[in-house]
């Protein structure tokens, strides 16, 4: 049956989301597959669209009904080639999406807005930490790897290093300077750590590429 509805959420990063209709109560989950939209297999929460859908025997995930195919009001639903064609996208953190193609083999480094701040929270254990700063209310997420040094940041997909010396943890407390980007969620956070330097001196780095 086809209907007509608005998406009710869409899930960018988990490829999924929930049309909402006076024919579906309770909404129909929408799997990226059913997305009959040309190039990234996505829709947007609060859009207008047309969609078919069947009731499922038994509720699956909480839904009593299925997206089949789904597409924007005023369009017409798109057919993708062929059964083995296939498409890679990459997640941006703010959530947008880009193909990733074969111009695509050098990736540019990832660059951030710089800042300076204090590191109030570190977790030896798990390796991650919080650094407060005028530009990061709440809070900006840092893993240990933000330590090490641009060579291995920068990296390449395919490079692999052998990594020692250094430092593999900061101190609370301590000021550092950093480059964050902004993300959708990252255990609570709006912003996460690209790179992190604490003014202290630390230990040289010892890198040996190992790989590429």
């Amino acid at each position: 049956m086809t209907s007509r509805g608005v998406v009710r959420s869409w899930d960018v990063r988990g490829m999924q989301g929930v049309i909402d209709s006076a024919d579906t109560p309770g909404g129909s989950w929408t799997p990226w597959i059913s997305v009959a939209v040309p190039g990234f297999p996505g829709l947007a929460e609060g859009q207008e669209v047309e969609f078919d859908w069947h009731q499922l025997d038994e509720p699956a995930d909480g839904y009593d009904f299925h997206t089949v195919r789904a597409w924007p009001v005023g369009t017409e639903p798109y057919t993708r080639p062929g059964p083995f064609s296939s498409r890679a996208w990459h997640i941006d953190p703010d959530g947008s999406a880009h193909e990733i193609t074969d111009l695509d083999d050098t990736i540019p480094p990832r660059t951030g807005t710089p800042a300076s701040g204090v590191v109030t929270t570190w977790n030896d254990d798990e390796g991650w930490g919080v650094i407060d700063s005028a530009g990061t209310p709440g809070g900006c997420w840092t893993f240990y790897s933000a330590l090490h040094p641009d060579e291995v940041i920068n990296a390449q997909p395919g490079d692999s290093f052998s990594i020692g010396g250094g430092i593999r943890g900061l101190d609370v407390g301590e000021q550092v300077d950093f480059e964050w980007e902004p993300v959708i969620d990252q255990d609570g956070y709006k912003f996460r750590a690209i790179k992190v330097r604490p003014r202290r001196e630390i230990p040289p780095w010892r890198v040996e590429r190992i790989g590429r």
